[in-house]
């Protein structure tokens, strides 16, 4: 049996609390006339899938573009400063910087211009579509 050639719902065999409809409707095949938008899709999530092993910048392709569109967080451990569909944005500083730079850390933080937590988006992560 061929696999299907668009996303398909997600089935916890375990625990049906945890089902989810597809995230996205995008297919593998290229479709000229599709918008902007769906086109960036078919493209971000190849790449992602395609990057996949350097996680870190998979990552960042993530946060730049909100592509590929991702299940939901189904246990969301961090007290509501990172949104579950959003998820992480961001690692925050390491503790050495209190003691080591608390200059430089006290900067940095009030450059995010949010907390220093896994919720805050760098400046480049803007909330808006792509086109």
């Amino acid at each position: 049996m061929m696999p299907p050639s668009k996303p398909i719902d997600y089935v916890d065999y375990k625990n049906s609390a945890n089902n989810d409809t597809a995230v996205s409707k995008i297919t593998i095949k290229w479709d000229a006339a599709a918008s902007n938008e769906v086109k960036l899709e078919r493209i971000i999530t190849q790449k992602w899938l395609a990057m996949f092993p350097e996680g870190q910048e998979a990552w960042t392709e993530f946060r730049r573009t909100g592509y590929p569109k991702l299940f939901p967080i189904v246990v969301n451990s961090s007290g509501g400063t990172i949104d579950t569909k959003i998820q992480v944005r961001r690692l925050a500083y390491p503790q050495s910087e209190a003691t080591i730079n608390p200059d430089g850390l006290k900067g940095g933080i009030q450059l995010l211009g949010g907390a220093d937590n896994g919720g805050t988006r760098l400046w480049w992560d803007v909330d808006k579509a792509n086109f």
